[in-house]
């Protein structure tokens, strides 16, 4: 009899196993990350003008994201600092070496790529970088002993042309609609390139072709039947520029504000709607954390932190439990009522994502909306009729 029982603990062990799993699994609605660079805006010409004259297309998508007014680069304000950053979730000289007989430069500690593919057994064309085609020139991700090689992106490369932004965007398109990939970084170089040139005209074209590219970036993720509702997109910069009182949009590289403070646009199922932070500091190295924390891989070795400021309050309650005390039966149908006529307090339970008070809880339809309708169906599930459902865009527990 007992060998019985231990016969029927072991399944019943691993059942039990498997539903925490996938309840952790399912912690985040978030299944593919996609970054975009946007090389060396200055802040005052990109979010950091509410009017959004210069970036109308973000300022009108901040709407449904969140934006921190608090992110930096804290390092070296230049690209071949800035970028490494971003992948390693820290701040280090590119190295030197020879590989495959070219002379190339290569990060020191691991990519967000190679902890994603690790820890998530990712084929490598679900971990995607789009670049210009640098050659030999091209950036690489580390060779970090446990890491590595195998565990490096798929690098899409176009040639390098005259609208860069352009043939990348192009790039992207292609590769998010065929392959759907898990994690993507997205490199738009002119902004920086104009930038450099002196001539303002061209710098402002080249940002707000790159704010165009990325909100339709977003639409083509949207609109695709793999991707939508499961895709955060994180808008970022490497560096900004001088301010005015340090010689301009020209240049950049030293430790004025203008040059540290960058973009953070953050928009996707698990963030905040609407809102922008003004606290706590972030910096550029954050991202590979964030992107961790929401697709369920470690990056053990990034020096960043989790912005769990961009993420949207958790959503605990029990479908039908109108009333907030752990049950749902008959009451919370009378208390619903009293809610609704306006003699009655509101329910308990609510999920604020930027956007006012959404009592989820009493959604017993699962339309996203609370209203008579909850009520009705609610005494219908009573009387035998279909179970008390919730809505989708906010699960139980997450």
């Amino acid at each position: 009899m007992g060998q019985v029982r231990k016969l029927i603990f072991i399944p019943l062990f691993v059942a039990i196993l498997v539903c925490q799993m996938a309840a952790y699994a399912s912690a985040y609605r978030t299944e593919h990350v996609v970054v975009v660079l946007i090389d060396g805006v200055r802040y005052t010409e990109s979010l950091g003008d509410t009017t959004g004259i210069y970036c109308p297309r973000l300022t009108a998508l901040a709407e449904y994201a969140v934006v921190h007014d608090s992110a930096f680069n804290d390092s070296i304000t230049t690209t071949r600092y800035g970028i490494p950053g971003t992948w390693m979730g820290r701040f280090h000289v590119l190295q030197d070496t020879v590989y495959q007989g070219n002379n190339v430069e290569f990060s020191r500690w691991p990519t967000f790529w190679e902890y994603a593919r690790h820890d998530l057994a990712l084929p490598q064309n679900k971990a995607i970088y789009i670049t210009p085609d640098y050659g030999s020139g091209t950036w690489l991700p580390s060779f970090y002993p446990g890491y590595g090689p195998a565990y490096w992106p798929r690098f899409v490369q176009p040639a390098i042309s005259d609208d860069n932004n352009q043939v990348d965007f192009d790039s992207a398109r292609v590769v998010l609609e065929r392959d759907h990939p898990v994690v993507s970084y997205i490199y738009l170089p002119d902004t920086d390139h104009a930038g450099h040139s002196g001539i303002w005209a061209d710098y402002i074209a080249e940002i707000r072709q790159a704010d165009s590219l990325t909100n339709e970036l977003w639409n083509i993720i949207q609109n695709d039947t793999v991707m939508a509702d499961k895709t955060t997109m994180l808008v970022t910069n490497d560096h900004g520029r001088h301010d005015d009182a340090h010689g301009g949009f020209q240049g950049h590289g030293d430790s004025c504000l203008g040059c540290r403070h960058v973009m953070m646009f953050a928009i996707g199922p698990d963030f905040k709607r609407g809102v922008r932070l003004g606290a706590p500091r972030a910096s550029i190295r954050d991202i590979a954390r964030t992107a961790g924390e929401l697709l369920g891989f470690s990056a053990p070795l990034s020096a960043g932190r989790v912005m769990s400021e961009l993420f949207a309050p958790p959503c605990d309650y029990i479908p039908g439990d109108v009333n907030g005390n752990g049950w749902v039966n008959g009451i919370d149908v009378t208390f619903f009522v009293a809610y609704l006529k306006g003699i009655g307090s509101p329910p308990p339970d609510s999920c604020d994502i930027g956007q006012g008070r959404f009592y989820v809880a009493a959604d017993a339809n699962g339309d996203c909306s609370v209203n008579g309708i909850d009520v009705l169906y609610m005494v219908n599930y009573f009387k035998g009729g279909p179970e008390i459902l919730h809505c989708p865009d906010y699960s139980p527990g997450r």
